[in-house]
């Protein structure tokens, strides 16, 4: 009995700490949350990243409130002199110095700039958000976002794309590279805004093609941005400008390589697809249902044809999973029997009757002399 009373206050301490340090770590929790409700969802500088000199992207979480601290420097050469700042160029901050904390809310990227004491510009930095959504351009069920093309293996390629219908945006930034860092991609806007060029000037048609080409285009629109990217082989969006087809004769045509392509042909083969289709109103060579189509793959340049018949060809990389050209069509025309020309009538020393409209009488012409040489009497005889 004395062992069982003596124990009691010894085991009732420790069970004491333990809910004393349970209620503690429960204040501390309640804490956190209310500070994180009052401040808002404050995220860190992991939140942002530098696209390009002075332009700074902020990550946005569609699905809940942001608020990104974002530090914004003037620049290194202006550290203790007397700076200003304005947002959107019309709104003047409170925060001076070189270096500031600007807070970004949800989507609502600005423009910062900065100005010295006698409110000369100095600098500007523009803070862009960019989101999940894809709504700057459009997505095609055929070619995906951005399409991307080369009529041959010169390391030239063209990369397109379409506008959203309720969105106007245009390019703020291009990156292409080869993951091994051992390509030179430079890309430039085309007139119109609708698609760039690239040239890698380290690509070798006669080399293997290792890496694929990494391309990333930034769209904006007001300050929201929005990243699109693709990844391809140069040999796999090889596609031939359309083949020229000349007549042999009336049974056969000859096919010749685009001038665009890569020479020599030996080192650059074509494969080539043919049909025949019949056509009547429309002059295009998808216009026959496939089942009066005749098909047919070759390398041959010449071509046998059929009268009456129209016959298209497109080409392709032999060796490579690339698109086919558009098509080119030539129409073989049957052949028709020449008329022979009309002799000419002797003219005959006669009287003509002629009988004059709305039912006058019939009056005589003198008779035609039948000398030829006289041109001057037959024309006034006859006017």
């Amino acid at each position: 009995m004395l062992s069982v009373i003596s124990t009691a206050p010894y085991q009732s301490a420790p069970l004491h700490k333990h809910s004393m340090s349970k209620m503690f770590l429960l204040r501390l929790r309640t804490l956190f949350c209310l500070y994180s409700l009052a401040v808002g969802s404050i995220q860190t500088s992991e939140s942002f990243w530098k696209l390009k000199p002075n332009v700074l992207v902020v990550d946005v979480d569609v699905k809940g409130v942001n608020r990104v601290e974002v530090p914004v420097i003037c620049g290194e050469a202006y550290e203790g002199h007397n700076i200003t700042w304005t947002k959107n160029k019309d709104k003047h901050l409170e925060a001076q110095g070189n270096r500031i904390t600007v807070t970004v809310e949800g989507w609502k990227g600005a423009n910062y700039s900065c100005f010295d004491n006698e409110g000369s510009y100095l600098n500007h930095t523009l803070v862009l958000a960019q989101w999940s959504f894809r709504k700057i351009i459009r997505n095609t069920p055929e070619k995906g976002y951005i399409h991307c093309a080369t009529n041959n293996y010169g390391g030239f390629f063209q990369c397109s794309w379409s506008w959203g219908e309720n969105r106007h945006g245009h390019i703020t930034h291009i990156e292409a590279i080869r993951p091994d860092g051992g390509s030179n991609i430079s890309c430039s806007l085309d007139p119109g805004g609708k698609s760039i060029t690239c040239l890698d000037q380290d690509y070798c048609p006669y080399a293997e093609e290792l890496e694929r080409i990494n391309l990333t285009v930034y769209f904006r629109s007001s300050f929201v941005v929005e990243s699109y990217n693709a990844k391809f082989y140069i040999m796999n969006i090889v596609k031939p400008d359309m083949v020229a087809i000349s007549r042999i004769n009336h049974t056969c045509v000859e096919v010749g390589y685009p001038d665009s392509w890569n020479t020599p042909s030996s080192y650059f083969p074509l494969i080539f697809q043919v049909k025949e289709i019949r056509c009547r109103k429309r002059k295009k060579c998808d216009c026959s249902q496939l089942s009066s189509i005749e098909t047919y793959r070759t390398q041959s340049l010449q071509l046998p044809v059929s009268k009456g018949k129209m016959v298209c060809v497109r080409a392709k990389d032999e060796f490579c999973n690339s698109s086919w050209s558009e098509w080119s069509q030539y129409k073989c025309k049957k052949n028709r029997k020449q008329r022979k020309p009309k002799s000419h009538a002797r003219l005959i020393k006669r009287e003509i009757t002629v009988t004059a409209q709305c039912g006058a009488q019939g009056s005589a012409i003198p008779s035609i002399s039948t000398d030829f040489q006289d041109h001057s009497k037959i024309t006034t005889l006859m006017n």
